[in-house]
């Protein structure tokens, strides 16, 4: 029995038609990598505010400082940009114009946003800025298919 409940969630011809390009993968990597960071985000301020203000109405502002604040700012960082790298996907694949630069362009913001994590809480300062460039820059990429 357990043979055919796996022969049919594996071996299933629908498994073959999911097919997405690079970019595509770079969007469902960037989504990951988000929901990485809310994680955190959430975990270092329950950590630093404490459950009762957490669940609270959260009257009272309250901010989250140190490290734990840099992990903090570097999600609400992400989730400022992100709306641009998802249009961005979502113009080129209307356009039928997915190729090589929205790829490039994908991955470029995806490793980008993932070095700007560890850079915002722990680097030197002017590394942070270079990754949020090159992320940007990714998305540049990413609208520049569409003209080439």
């Amino acid at each position: 029995m357990l043979q055919r409940v796996f022969d049919r969630l594996w071996k299933n011809d629908a498994w073959d038609a999911i097919a997405m390009t690079s970019d595509l993968w770079a969007l469902l990597a960037a989504l990951v990598l988000a929901s990485f960071q809310l994680t955190i985000a959430s975990v270092l301020t329950l950590r630093q505010l404490g459950g009762t203000w957490v669940a609270g109405p959260r009257d009272e502002q309250r901010e989250v400082t140190g490290i734990s604040g840099r992990f903090v700012r570097a999600h609400r960082n992400l989730l400022e940009i992100f709306p641009q790298f998802a249009a961005a996907l979502f113009l080129v694949h209307e356009a039928h114009a997915a190729g090589s630069l929205s790829a490039v362009g994908g991955w470029l913001f995806v490793i980008a946003r993932l070095v700007y994590v560890p850079a915002y809480a722990f680097a030197p300062p002017g590394v942070r800025p270079i990754c949020w460039l090159s992320a940007w820059l990714g998305i540049v990429l990413i609208v520049a298919d569409v003209f080439v």
